[in-house]
């Protein structure tokens, strides 16, 4: 299979590498995920604690998937790395950035998104493995006028936790979610 191939270098991408830290700021994570749209690229960093060494060559190389679920303030992103990771969520709001660093998609219809993912262990804060793909034209339309959506509507984070709390407790799990998801489409590359 051919890797998809980007014809915008002029992205600024990410410089830190396998093997640095992640952030000089901190030295352990919590387990979990963070998502934002930074530099023109979708990114969704992953803080796993002593990943083996066959999840990290899995997340490397193994087929992705995103879905995509909406409730109310809250955006879902929904991801799944074949035979790594089962299906995750992680709720997101582009107000949840600061104004200063928010930025929003600027994907023209027909284009495919750049997600870039990176695998970072939660114990020492030491990037384990990256990866950049692309998001299916619908996906990439799909997370940008979510986005925009949410910029454009006043932000109350109460109104956010609690359709965060009702999407949990609607669903038992993310595999659950997945099948209520608006988009679900693999990743290229």
């Amino acid at each position: 299979m051919k890797t998809h191939e980007f014809l915008r270098p002029e992205i600024t991408h990410d410089t830190r590498q396998v093997g640095e830290v992640w952030s000089p700021d901190h030295e352990r994570y919590d387990e979990g995920a963070r998502y934002l749209y930074r530099k023109g690229a979708h990114q969704l960093t992953l803080f796993w604690a002593g990943a083996t060494a066959q999840e990290v060559e899995g997340f490397r190389t193994r087929p992705i998937e995103f879905a995509l679920y909406t409730h109310g303030p809250a955006a879902f992103l929904l991801y799944k790395v074949q035979d790594v990771c089962e299906w995750s969520d992680l709720a997101f709001n582009v107000h949840l950035v600061p104004e200063a660093e928010r930025e929003l998609p600027v994907e023209p219809v027909g284009d495919r998104a750049r997600f870039r993912m990176t695998l970072v262990d939660a114990g020492d804060g030491i990037i384990r493995a990256k990866r950049l793909v692309s998001l299916d034209k619908v996906m990439t339309q799909a997370l940008r006028l979510v986005m925009e959506e949410q910029a454009r509507q006043p932000f109350q984070r109460l109104l956010y936790d609690a359709a965060v709390a009702e999407t949990h407790a609607r669903f038992p799990d993310p595999d659950a979610m997945v099948h209520a998801a608006e988009f679900m489409e693999p990743a290229l590359g």
